[in-house]
């Protein structure tokens, strides 16, 4: 990894630890959930995963059809951020470049996500970021709501648009895009 994404990563790090003593507590509802279609062959299926109910939560299943090790799967996110929620959708700096699958689901995943992908009670995703290669499988993702616990301060409020993508030997094998709106509020 080059110097440049080893210090954004451990300045990402750093922020996140700090806003959680400054006190800073992020808001967030999901409103809409898309599947992002492959070019080719699809591997991660998530079109049976909606967003339900008054609280907006993701419910459904999905699919890996294939197991993803770290040698021929790879993982990006890019952010996209409508502040002022009026359809002005913006690219966002910071992003998880097309990387090794596990290295991925170890630095963002397993850091970031871990408090809303609770194992066992939310999903049985082996996206925890210890769990590699991920096994191929259906998994369930049941009352998924998004938990803040550990984001960094530097997440934008208003509207935010993940995409997540999927990648064998750089080919895009699918993914899913999530769009919320979040509100940051001092405690």
């Amino acid at each position: 990894m080059n110097l440049s994404v080893t210090i954004t990563i451990q300045l990402i790090l750093l922020r996140a630890n700090l806003s959680w003593s400054w006190g800073y507590k992020y808001n967030v509802q999901i409103v809409q959930f898309d599947t992002l279609e492959p070019e080719n062959e699809l591997l991660v299926d998530f079109r049976n995963l909606r967003v339900v109910g008054r609280e907006r939560s993701l419910n459904g299943t999905v699919h890996i059809l294939e197991d993803m090790d770290g040698e021929n799967f790879q993982l990006s996110v890019d952010f996209r951020n409508d502040p002022n929620n009026n359809g002005r959708w913006r690219a966002v700096l910071y992003n998880v470049p097309i990387m090794n699958i596990c290295r991925a689901m170890k630095l963002y995943i397993g850091t970031y996500a871990k408090s809303t992908l609770r194992q066992g009670e939310i999903t049985n995703l082996p996206f925890d970021g210890k769990s590699c290669p991920l096994p191929k499988g259906t998994y369930y993702v049941r009352n998924l709501l998004m938990n803040t616990e550990t984001w960094p301060e530097i997440i934008p409020a208003g509207g935010v648009e993940l995409n997540y993508r999927f990648y064998k030997h750089g080919k895009p094998v699918g993914g899913a895009s999530c769009r919320a709106v979040i509100e940051r509020k001092l405690m």
